[in-house]
């Protein structure tokens, strides 16, 4: 895939559509309305924030009932699969969808070669950077688990070096293609659970001006 249809690189053409990556999400008919958020074209069923869930850390307006925790984790999941992200997450949600969009290209395309991977791999680590300088941060400043935030980082590590290691031919002949393939279904999976952790995450323990200013930096690095 060459750099014209990174949809960061071209500037022009639609680019992939990135509401496809998360099925709930469709463009609003009034996304372009004055005064909108640069976010404007995803539409979440249900918009707005919530206080953080008491039995998840950080304040909250009640507390857990006598079903105890759980089912107030319960809840708050139902919650943050549906609210609709802003600021940082927005952030990272749309470049997560970019990426998804080029990792399922590349595999549809069964392409594995150098000149195949490099736009996928470059704009792989534009992200990674990207997480590693705000999302990352931000949220352990802030208290989130840091196991959730240290499994992210050591995942997206290991598929950027296996390929930055593809670029270069550093695989063996023999297992090149399946460890490339390999490389891609990981990927996949992994920006999905970005989508999944990270984003609520985000929401639930970023406050929302700080959340607003990091967004900025995060697409400063993600996009160039």
């Amino acid at each position: 895939m060459s750099e014209a249809s990174d949809p960061r690189k071209s500037g022009g053409g639609p680019g992939p559509d990135r509401t496809a990556a998360f099925p709930e999400a469709s463009a609003p008919p009034d996304a372009a309305a004055p005064g909108g958020s640069r976010h404007g074209r995803f539409h979440w069923p249900h918009r707005g924030r919530t206080d953080r869930a008491p039995d998840g850390g950080g304040p909250a307006g009640t507390a857990p009932g006598p079903g105890g925790s759980t089912e107030a984790g319960v809840a708050r999941a139902t919650r943050d699969a549906r609210r609709v992200p802003t600021g940082l997450g927005a952030s990272l949600a749309t470049s997560g969808g970019v990426l998804l969009a080029m990792v399922e290209d590349v595999r549809m395309r069964e392409a594995n070669q150098p000149e195949d991977l490099r736009p996928l791999a470059d704009a792989f680590a534009r992200h990674n950077a990207a997480k590693e300088a705000t999302v990352r941060k931000v949220l352990l400043r802030h208290g989130a688990p840091e196991n959730v935030v240290e499994r992210d980082r050591q995942e997206g590590d290991l598929i950027q070096g296996i390929l930055d290691r593809a670029l270069v031919g550093r695989h063996p002949s023999d297992t090149h293609v399946l460890t490339v393939d390999g490389a891609l279904a990981q990927a996949y999976q992994y920006l999905f659970h970005e989508r999944r952790d990270l984003v609520p995450a985000i929401e639930r323990w970023v406050p929302a001006d700080e959340s607003e200013t990091l967004s900025a930096a995060f697409e400063a690095i993600a996009d160039n």
